[in-house]
């Protein structure tokens, strides 16, 4: 389908509008379309090439609210017409993971600042070349993101839009301030 983007062409570039093509959902994700996103300073530094391994072209965007569109097969949980939040990525089978603590998932780092899902694909594209697109598994300075189903929280039905659109933000800074951090020793 076809999407518009907020793409960063190069490092230190500024963003542009561009129309990109977006693949289907697979199997275990859902497609979004994006209500509002947040700006965080993550973004910014990803566009400045502050993480190494986050190839460009690129879409950002970590802090992404909507509606889902479709669901994969294996998708249970949501239903399209869903309002959700897009929550951060954990890959869901490392040792962490397994103990219901995906803060500290192990692939966390590579699911959040390659732009690729973690088989290394991407579901967007220009022209047939890729567009990294996975920025913390969902790219949401779109039109519409694919995301993991494991990482889309929905949120109740009747919180009217606004509210709604207020919740992006939360799926980034109270996630990471309610992270449990190591005492110091001492």
């Amino acid at each position: 389908m076809k999407i518009t983007a907020a793409v960063v062409p190069a490092r230190s570039a500024p963003f542009e509008l561009q129309t990109l093509d977006l693949a289907p959902p697979r199997a275990d994700e859902v497609l979004v379309r994006i209500v509002s996103t947040g700006v965080c300073q993550t973004d910014l530094h990803a566009r400045d090439g502050y993480f190494p391994m986050l190839p460009y072209p690129v879409v950002c965007g970590h802090e992404g609210a909507g509606v889902v569109e479709a669901v994969g097969a294996e998708v249970n949980h949501l239903a399209p017409g869903d309002p959700v939040v897009i929550s951060f990525p954990w890959c869901g089978d490392c040792e962490p993971c397994r103990r219901e603590q995906p803060a500290y998932c192990t692939n966390g780092r590579t699911l959040k600042s390659t732009g690729r899902r973690a088989d290394g694909s991407t579901p967007i594209s220009r022209d047939g070349a890729p567009v990294y697109s996975c920025f913390f598994q969902q790219s949401s300075f779109a039109t519409h993101a694919v995301a993991p189903a494991r990482n889309v929280v929905r949120v109740r039905r009747d919180a009217p839009l606004d509210l709604r659109a207020s919740l992006a933000p939360l799926t980034c800074s109270p996630a990471t301030a309610l992270r449990p951090w190591p005492r110091s020793a001492g």
